[in-house]
């Protein structure tokens, strides 16, 4: 797998940066902020083009365990079990990605991608990373969800709780079981009712809660992925780099001398490129497969291209506002990495 961006965005992201470096040639003696522009730069040539999943919700017990499927059960058999650490405790899976349903082929990957976080036990656990083969990932060699009451504390929050009630039966979330009786009232949902007759809506609530208690831990099927559209993190700071260009062309050609006038077309061109850079950018969206991420503690040209990247799930995070990737290369495999401020 190698870092891609389309042809349109690749030409928009050379052009960006032979801008700025043109703009660094002119030896001019206004100031300019040189270590912004640059490290803006250096994320211009990090952007990938990314593929944000579409999920839908499911309780766990209705998941499909050969599918792609985010903080749920995944495939397991008796050649890959589910996996445990050093101390014997099972492992909570993160993600798993079926490759035959991705937007793009990965050279050396045909099969289940499965993420599992390790318990953390005080510390932060490491990650496991494992592709179970294509032609090993067959309904009839499924394994049975092991049954574990506890909780699974690992790096991200409540990351399996899901497992803890995954064998005492299918429940409706508490949602469904609203909007089915909301639909027998003459609305569309859960929240069309709250906003039509609050008390009736309360009223189901807690309805829901005598008859099951707490309301399902959903899971997420992964069904599909969105248009790919481009990825590039680009701070506050590189955006007020890039503002005071503009600022600076403006004043030189109202008050600048003839001999600042190639000084002025580098700058218009930068600023040019850069709006046209901007524009080709799309939602960044998480958690996606491919693209890019926001960098805190490490860079992304320190990395090998991303595989997936995750922000917040809902309001499960990494730390402190942090996120994490599982990186690739097909020389150095699959790596796993999270930061956070």
């Amino acid at each position: 797998m190698t870092p891609h961006l389309s042809e349109n965005a690749t030409q928009a992201a050379d052009r960006l940066i032979a801008s700025v470096e043109g703009l660094f040639a002119t030896g001019t003696k206004t100031t300019l902020p040189e270590d912004d522009l640059g490290f803006l730069c250096a994320r211009v040539k990090s952007a990938r083009t990314g593929y944000p999943f579409v999920l839908e919700e499911h309780p766990a017990q209705s998941v499909n365990r050969l599918g792609s499927v985010l903080l749920g059960p995944v495939f397991t058999s008796k050649a890959h079990a589910w996996p445990v650490d050093a101390d014997g405790s099972p492992m909570a899976p993160l993600c798993q990605l079926n490759t035959a349903y991705a937007p793009k082929t990965f050279e050396g990957l045909d099969g289940l991608v499965q993420v599992w976080l390790t318990p953390s036990g005080g510390a932060i656990g490491p990650a496991f990373i494992r592709v179970v083969p294509a032609a090993e990932a067959d309904a009839a060699l499924m394994t049975p969800v092991i049954e574990h009451s506890e909780s699974i504390d690992v790096l991200l929050p409540e990351a399996a709780e899901w497992l803890r009630e995954f064998h005492s039966g299918l429940k409706p979330s508490k949602n469904q079981y609203i909007t089915a009786a909301a639909v027998k009232l003459g609305h569309a949902s859960a929240d069309e009712l709250s906003d039509a007759d609050w008390e009736e809506w309360l009223r189901l609530a807690a309805e829901y809660h005598d008859r099951y208690g707490d309301d399902v831990v959903p899971c997420f099927q992964i069904t599909g992925f969105e248009e790919g559209r481009v990825y590039c993190d680009i701070t506050e700071d590189q955006k007020s780099a890039m503002g005071s260009l503009e600022k600076l062309r403006k004043k030189l050609e109202k008050k600048g001398s003839a001999g600042d006038e190639a000084l002025v077309q580098h700058l218009a061109n930068t600023c040019s490129a850069y709006e046209d850079w901007v524009n080709l950018l799309g939602n960044q969206a998480y958690p996606c497969l491919l693209g890019t991420f926001q960098e805190i503690q490490y860079r992304a040209a320190d990395m090998s291209a991303p595989f997936v990247c995750f922000e917040a799930i809902g309001l499960r995070e990494w730390g402190d506002g942090g996120n994490a990737q599982v990186f690739y290369s097909k020389e150095s495999g699959f790596s796993f990495d999270w930061s956070c401020f």
